[in-house]
């Protein structure tokens, strides 16, 4: 009987050392993902994807990250037959990324990212279809109280990103030596892309971030210029929503029939704006800091006719 009982223990802490090393594995990379400041929404989803993928190793004992082969990989897709084709490409992609971690950190000998299979999808549903007028956008930053510091600090935000098309994740990483007041322009690094952008600092992007930092901003030792109400950097690049929402309400701006309102729609809609006023594609790839010009495309699809008029730019760019 005691012979039973310390076999059963040994194969219990067998399977327990095998569990410890997935959430190990686990841990360090949505540790790696929470060092880029990306969503919480993103990272929970990443930690879904990946933790039900450990599930399908563990029915198939596979008890160790070193273990998989790309033959693992191409039957667990297999598995995903049943859900939609956006379903899985977001599943694949989250997949992929979590290879090329494991590879760039030695848990694996090969990138089996690699080899995981594309899933063919029509990117133009993602697109948001929101596109915000001229009269909407007066409405927006006209609802700010810009008497208060809270009103400074989300006029400057919004101004940033109706007039320089920035994603906040971006805005909230700005820092005091990303402006150049001499030169007047703007130098980050975008959070998503990686990609290093000039943008201009027009006038009333100027005007709102001084209005901002001088009579606005506390006066606290900082090196990011926007500011929570703690009086501390923004965590999460969801924290803006709420606020844009509010302003939304507060100018009576009817929503009922859009079919995305986030702060993304923003951005979308002065891209569409720069197409409409023949801006060529080119440019209105670099203002948005897009990796590939044919993104762009897709991006302002709602504007075919004028779309068809930047053919040729998009042509001698791809040359």
């Amino acid at each position: 009987m005691c012979i039973k009982l310390s076999y059963k223990k040994f194969r219990v802490d067998i399977v327990n050392n095998h569990k410890l090393h997935y959430q190990f594995v686990l841990k360090k990379f949505l540790d790696n993902l929470k060092s880029k400041e990306l969503s919480d929404k993103y990272i929970s989803r990443n930690k879904r994807e990946i933790t039900i993928f450990f599930r399908y190793l563990w029915s198939e004992k596979i008890y160790f990250i070193s273990k998989i082969t790309n033959e693992t990989i191409f039957n667990y897709i297999i598995t995903l037959d049943k859900y939609s084709q956006g379903n899985k490409y977001n599943i694949v992609s989250k997949l992929r990324g979590f290879f090329r971690f494991m590879y760039f950190n030695k848990y694996t000998q090969i990138d089996l990212s690699l080899n995981i299979p594309k899933i063919r999808i029509n990117h133009n549903n993602k697109v948001p279809h929101t596109i915000w007028s001229s009269e909407d956008i007066d409405k927006i930053l006209n609802s700010i109280n810009k008497t208060t510091n809270i009103g400074k600090r989300d006029y400057a935000i919004l101004i940033i990103m109706i007039y320089l098309g920035l994603r906040f994740s971006d805005i909230k990483n700005i820092k005091f030596e990303n402006i150049n007041w001499k030169l007047n322009v703007i130098n980050i690094v975008q959070n998503k892309t990686q990609k290093y952008i000039t943008l201009p600092l027009l006038n009333n992007v100027g005007l709102a971030l001084i209005d901002y930092i001088k009579n606005g901003r506390p006066n606290v030792n900082c090196q990011y210029i926007f500011l929570n109400r703690k009086n501390e950097k923004f965590k999460s690049n969801d924290e803006f929503y709420s606020v844009f929402r509010k302003y939304l309400k507060l100018a009576n701006i009817d929503i009922s029939n859009k079919k995305y309102i986030g702060t993304y729609s923003l951005r979308h809609s002065l891209a569409t704006t720069l197409l409409q006023n023949k801006t060529p594609l080119s440019t209105i790839s670099s203002i948005l800091g897009h990796t590939d010009i044919n993104n762009t495309a897709i991006y302002l699809k709602v504007d075919i006719p004028t779309l068809r008029e930047c053919c040729l730019d998009l042509e001698v760019y791809n040359r």
